[in-house]
């Protein structure tokens, strides 16, 4: 008798703690592309193997270690407040940092999520939609892909499914089917999580490139006038525009022109040429110019 509870213990143990830890092995079950996504995450500390090296990757997701995956690849953090989160949910459990941290992003879990069940496909991909917007603004291609068994699944997830198609953070089957109503599989989950995180990772440093590549120019216009240009440079093509956004004057005699960076019209067509974006303002000559962007 003691013997079984041992070992019903240790199973509880293991299912909470799933995807708490990482290990420096690699998974001798997963091989090619998923080979490197799970060692990836693995060493982020995403994701753990049921064993030391067995990855187990069509083993079923519950939800709570569905949520756990995409926070900690997101990196979103919760106010880490134990005692306020047991007041309000009672004691804590293993994955309450990211119970809260998806509570204080303002992530809506989806009708029917239980925390210790099994997650849907598309119930992942709504909290992982979500997920990814509260990391920041991402300009969308406004196209539809036509999802052959859509019908089967709840049409409230539809918008993430496309969303996340579009971002290619999943993909289709040959079939052209999603499946949303299956239970998610810990590869899937696994794949999606690192093509998010890498998708975020990815436009965060164009955002950073894009801003190293802004410069102004001060002109004569005459003895009280100046004109400032700002240029944006080496842009894919013309839809990616520069504006100024306001001037602001300071007491020490220093305008600061603050620009926004303009994102392509998914409406329109651009073509494929490297441009330089400009916009221009007038300012006192008296000022000093400084340059930044508007926050």
């Amino acid at each position: 008798m003691k013997k079984n509870k041992l070992h019903t213990a240790a199973a509880l143990v293991l299912s909470g703690s799933l995807l708490l830890a990482s290990s420096a092995s690699a998974f001798s079950d997963v091989q090619g592309q998923d080979a490197k996504i799970t060692e990836s995450l693995q060493h982020k500390g995403v994701i753990q193997g049921i064993s030391k090296d067995k990855f187990v990757p069509k083993g079923k997701l519950t939800g709570a270690q569905g949520v756990y995956m995409i926070v900690q690849a997101l990196g979103l953090e919760g106010k880490e407040d134990k005692d306020n989160f047991k007041k309000h949910h009672g004691k804590n459990p293993w994955y309450y940092s990211a119970q809260q941290a998806i509570e204080d992003h303002g992530i809506k879990l989806p009708d029917k999520f239980k925390w210790n069940g099994e997650i849907s496909k598309e119930q992942f991909a709504y909290i992982l939609d979500q997920a990814i917007s509260s990391t920041g603004n991402y300009p969308m291609i406004k196209i539809f892909i036509d999802v052959k068994d859509a019908d089967q699944g709840n049409v409230l997830y539809s918008g993430s499914i496309q969303r996340l198609l579009v971002m290619k953070i999943t993909e289709l089957d040959d079939k052209g089917k999603f499946y949303p109503t299956s239970t998610m599989t810990r590869i899937e989950a696994a794949r999606m999580v690192y093509n998010a995180a890498e998708f975020v990772r990815e436009h965060k440093e164009n955002e950073e490139n894009n801003q190293r590549n802004v410069s102004h120019s001060v002109e004569r216009i005459n003895d009280q006038i100046n004109k400032v240009t700002l240029t944006r440079y080496q842009q894919p093509h013309p839809g990616y525009g520069i504006r100024v956004a306001k001037v602001e004057f300071t007491k020490q005699n220093k305008a600061i022109v603050y620009y926004e960076l303009l994102s392509p019209d998914p409406d329109k067509m651009y073509p494929q040429v490297i441009t330089d974006s400009k916009t221009e303002t007038y300012v006192s000559s008296q000022y000093t110019i400084e340059i930044a962007q508007l926050k």
